[in-house]
């Protein structure tokens, strides 16, 4: 039975980049989804909720049963310290363990060098989920080198955790092939059963309207042309 890991980004909106003219929430968004995909690819069960808060994804992750629970932030500190850090429960336990195999394949792609794992049970995550959590802070975002280096790897570093995540399960992790073009979806019409129901689906929801010009973009260049943004 395929492993579930569920995945919670920061729902930080005010921690601001020191550069790129963005926030912890919207980037670490970014990187949640490029890694439910990856991980979805390589075989396992994951899933996340960009609309819930870190309460309600932690309700989420122990309702569902999840096997791993994977945090993704990015960090802060003086503007001048870089490095990936990782949390977990206690030393030791599953969560350690996990959280060194994603070390072992995330730290090397990160500017930063200050890399370490430290256990914080008092983390709300680290303490409450039932599932061993991975808690990622991907490096330091006030550095202003090392925030426009996350804002231009989202797959990179989703791709990383990923495949630390099959090292830990020893599970084979299966490389994107960004070469392969993505098929655009066909967008059939409504039809005329449903009468006067109308069904919604949402993209994204965030606080940069410049970010979200950009999603509309893609929406439109994927084939549906009749998405809109709204406020």
């Amino acid at each position: 039975m395929a492993k579930k890991i569920y995945i919670s980004p920061s729902d930080q909106g005010k921690n601001e980049y020191g550069a790129g003219n963005t926030v912890e929430e919207e980037q670490c968004e970014k990187i949640a989804v490029a890694l439910v995909n990856a991980l979805q690819r390589c075989g396992f069960e994951a899933k996340t909720d960009l609309l819930a808060d870190m309460y309600a994804r932690v309700s989420q992750s122990n309702i569902w049963g999840a096997n791993l629970h994977v945090c993704i932030h990015t960090n802060a500190c003086n503007g001048k310290v870089g490095g990936t850090r990782l949390f977990c429960y206690k030393m030791g336990g599953e969560g350690h363990k996990a959280c060194k195999a994603v070390m072992a394949t995330l730290a090397p792609i990160t500017p930063g060098t200050s890399d370490g794992i430290t256990a914080r049970p008092e983390l709300y995550e680290c303490r409450v989920t039932t599932a061993p959590c991975v808690y990622v802070e991907v490096d330091f975002h006030d550095v202003p080198d090392i925030a426009l280096w996350i804002i231009s790897h989202t797959t990179e570093i989703a791709e990383a955790i990923c495949e630390g995540i099959c090292n830990h399960y020893g599970v084979t992790y299966k490389a994107n092939n960004a070469e392969a073009a993505p098929s655009t979806p066909s967008v059939p019409s409504a039809p005329a059963e449903q009468g006067k129901k109308m069904y919604r689906v949402q993209v994204w929801a965030g606080y940069n309207p410049e970010y979200a010009k950009e999603q509309l973009t893609k929406a439109k260049a994927a084939g549906f042309s009749d998405a809109f943004i709204t406020s």
